[in-house]
Formats: C-alpha cells, structure tokens, sequence
C-alpha cells in the first residue's frame, strides 16, 4: 500500500501539541461524517485519492486554528514524509481495503525523512466493512511490530493498547530508535533474545548478523551446489560459533542454530547438517586400532581453516563471536581458547587433539 505523509508547519503564532489535537481531530470528525453520509464515495478510493481528501480536510478544519491552510500542500514522490507543507507537523495517510485497523507501515530505517518535520500522527482509513471510518493517533503509539516485505518495515495496529508498541518491547523510544546509528543491529539483537526467551529455534534471515556491510545472495544455494573452498569456510565458522555441533550431547537440534545461522548469514540451506559434521561411524588413525567419533576428523581435518580465521580475526569474524560464542573472548589466543574447549568439552573419547591439531597434517580412516 502506497503512505503519504501531511506535514503543517510552526506559523508565527507558534501551534502548541493541543492546537495540532485539536486540528486532527475536527479532521477525524468530517472524513467520518462525510462517510456516513456516501460510504461509496470511500469505499473504491485508491489510495493518491484518499491522501487528497484527507490534505483538503485538514485545510477545512484549520478554521480557528494557528495553522494556515494554504501551507498545507501534498507533494509527490517517495519521501518520508512524501507530502511536505511546513516544519513541525506530520500526518501520514494509510488506508485499507479490508475491515480491520491493521497494515505495513514505513520502512524503520527513513532514510528519506523530512529532518524539520518533529512530530507525525497516523491518520488510517479502514474502508471495508459496512461504512469507511477513520481515526487519528500519534505515529509512535500504532507500531506493533516490524516485518519484511522488500526491507524491514513496522506494522500498524491502531488500535494497539499503551506499552504494547515495538518500542515499548525493545525498552526504547521511536525518537531514540530512528535516530539510532545501529538500528537493525538492535531489531536483530531484539528478535534473537525474543527467539531464546520463548525457547525457539528462530533468526532473523534479512538482515546481516552483523554491522560489517555484506551483499547478500540473490538466490538461496543447496550446500552441496556451493563451492568447496566456500564449504570448507563455512564449516570452520558453524565450529567456533556453534561448540554444541562438537560437544557429546546426542540431541539432533543442536545443529538447527548452526543451519539457521548458514541460511541467514550465507543463503545455503543444508538439509542433512548431521552428515558434514559428525556422520555416523568411527576413525581411527591409519594403522592404528583405536577408534574415535567422526567428529574428531571433523575438527581435526578443519583445524587450519579455524586457525586461520582465529588467528587473524576480521571485524565481521569478531561480531559473530561476540553474539554467538563470546567466551572464545575470555583471552587474545582466540585459537588456543578453541583448542582447549574442544579438549574439555568436545566428544573426543580421550583423542589427543591438542597434540593431533598442532601436528597436522593426520591422516584418518573411517572404520
């Protein structure tokens, strides 16, 4: 649905928050009353159409009023506000066809946005049902949520309840967190910890985990259709970030944050995670008898891909620790911290790794 914004501006009289109440609602009163009387007239208008009847409402009710009607223009374009008429005032114009007082808003990121203009109000059209009406609320108080359709967007409920916005759920302020340098890092932050608390394998796949700027894939790839020396990368970051792919729990969920994490960070989805890690059967050193879990290849085989991104670490390699397996951080030798979890916790059955890892190369065979 297309949005248009109204913005008023700060006259010589100097409208107060109560004279801009005041205008919005005589606004409200005459697009409802006009819907009483010829619901049809509503009911088929596209949306450009809906955002001129609410700009000419708005100049007829600036009767007795500080704002000067002939200040309020619409204009168009995609800007944020689309429709420009002054400084202070902001009135975004939402419609929709179905019967409820839902839709998708603006994009959280207002790149566009008018810098003079301080306060918007929502005005919303719900023209299905019997009869069009309309209501009016300040902007921050009707966003619910956010959602993804082409880029993270909010979600309007005008009828939302006090303390129940995305604000209010992120512990912030819509002033604080549009003017915030790192917003998506905390949409993400948000929903990962909203993910955990309800005890669900969830993460946000539109929005890089980090703040390091990465173009994404266009298209999603099967793990097998990717590239080696990119599978070989990828399967040392699931083991720094992920420790439970390593560790002896048996439970098969615990490669579903590893493969959600390979969907959202690198558009490749793995439908057998369990083979690339830890496939059934034993190894053993070749000519020698005792036998260990595959994992043990595993980690030994990809060794010198994790010292490698351990020992020269990038900013985008250090963010994804800090979320995902922060205690790597607990010394600078981020390898040897690696090496020594894989000791204490890993399902080696008494392996030497230490010993194996720093002597690479080893040669293994599946028994």
């Amino acid at each position: 649905m297309e949005e248009k914004i109204i913005t008023i501006p700060k006259e010589n009289t100097s409208p107060t928050n109560d004279d801009f109440n005041h205008l919005m609602a005589e606004t409200v009163s005459k697009l409802n009353k006009h819907s009483r009387h010829n619901p049809a007239f509503f009911q088929n208008m596209s949306p450009s159409k809906l955002e001129e009847e609410s700009c000419e409402a708005i100049k007829s009710a600036c009767d007795g009023t500080p704002f000067n009607p002939k200040k309020i223009e619409l204009v168009s374009g995609h800007k944020f506000p689309d429709i420009i008429a002054g400084e202070i005032y902001g009135v975004e114009v939402k419609s929709t066809k179905a019967d409820h007082w839902t839709s998708t808003g603006s994009s959280i990121v207002e790149s566009t946005r008018n810098d003079l203009v301080q306060n918007i109000y929502m005005l919303f059209g719900k023209l299905g049902g019997e009869k069009p009406e309309f209501i009016c609320r300040p902007y921050s108080e009707v966003l619910s949520e956010i959602a993804v359709t082409h880029s993270p967007r909010y979600l309007i409920d005008m009828k939302l309840k006090e303390g129940e916005t995305i604000f209010d759920k992120m512990d912030t302020t819509y002033d604080e967190f549009r003017t915030s340098e790192d917003n998506i890092a905390k949409v993400r932050a948000y929903y990962i910890e909203k993910a955990k608390n309800e005890n669900k394998q969830e993460m946000p796949w539109w929005i890089s985990s980090t703040d390091v700027e990465k173009p994404l894939n266009f298209n999603l790839r099967m793990w097998n259709s990717v590239g080696k020396a990119e599978r070989k990368m990828m399967t040392a970051y699931c083991l720094i970030l992920f420790p439970q792919i390593w560790r002896s729990d048996s439970d098969q969920k615990k490669y579903q944050e590893a493969c959600l994490w390979l969907c959202s960070f690198a558009q490749i989805i793995t439908p057998n995670m369990r083979d690339i890690f830890s496939a059934s059967g034993k190894v053993a050193l070749k000519n020698e008898g005792k036998r260990y879990p595959h994992i043990v290849k595993t980690l030994v085989d990809n060794a010198p891909n994790v010292k490698q991104l351990l020992q020269h670490p990038t900013a985008e390699t250090i963010e994804l620790i800090k979320e995902f397996n922060p205690s790597l951080l607990r010394s600078m030798d981020l390898f040897n911290n690696w090496i020594e979890d894989c000791c204490i916790y890993g399902n080696t059955e008494g392996a030497p790794l230490a010993e194996w890892i720093n002597e690479q190369p080893r040669l293994f065979i599946i028994r």
